[in-house]
């Protein structure tokens, strides 16, 4: 199956009132095991991708495994699969831009970008993470971005999370312009 077929299956997965369950895999064997099961897209995790090969999170584990795991794991099913690529292993836009394009390289038709400032208890500024997303955008116009936010996931207190909420529509209004 190639890119584009992959890309349009999962295109076609984002139906109104219907929510896409992505299943979380972290390598080619649960790839493939998660596919016999008859799931429709995969995706994987950052942290148990990186637990998996004795790593933290956080982008602790090289981005040269995350992109050969992409690319095995790719290799071995063909479902549209999304990788959590966390920060993007970079904080200027040209790296960013650089670093997507490798993981579409592997044939990877989504990622997750966070906005937290990885190995901190920082956010990156609206502006900044904007600018960040557009550099994720403009690796490969076709590519899946769930540009998300981790405010709520920052914010262990659940009663703050109403709190939160101005500030999340503000970034997901700028992360999606």
């Amino acid at each position: 199956m190639t890119y584009s077929d992959r890309a349009r299956a999962f295109a076609a997965l984002h139906q109104p009132g219907n929510p896409v369950v992505l299943y979380n895999i972290w390598d080619a064997g649960s790839a493939k095991a998660i596919a016999r099961a008859g799931a429709a897209a995969l995706a994987t995790g950052s942290y148990p991708v990186a637990a998996a090969q004795g790593f933290p999170d956080g982008e602790q584990i090289p981005l040269e495994f995350v992109l050969g795991n992409a690319e095995r794991i790719v290799a071995a099913t063909e479902l549209p699969v999304t990788i959590d690529f966390e920060g993007g292993y970079a904080r200027e836009p040209e790296q960013l831009t650089a670093n997507v394009k490798r993981l579409a390289e592997t044939g990877a038709v989504g990622l997750n970008f966070e906005d937290q400032v990885v190995g901190t208890a920082e956010f990156y500024s609206i502006e900044e993470q904007a600018q960040r997303v557009a550099a994720v955008r403009a690796a490969n116009a076709d590519i899946f971005v769930n540009a998300r936010t981790d405010l709520f996931l920052k914010e262990k207190d659940a009663s703050k999370h109403a709190g939160l909420m101005a500030e999340a529509l503000e970034r997901g209004a700028a992360y999606a312009e």
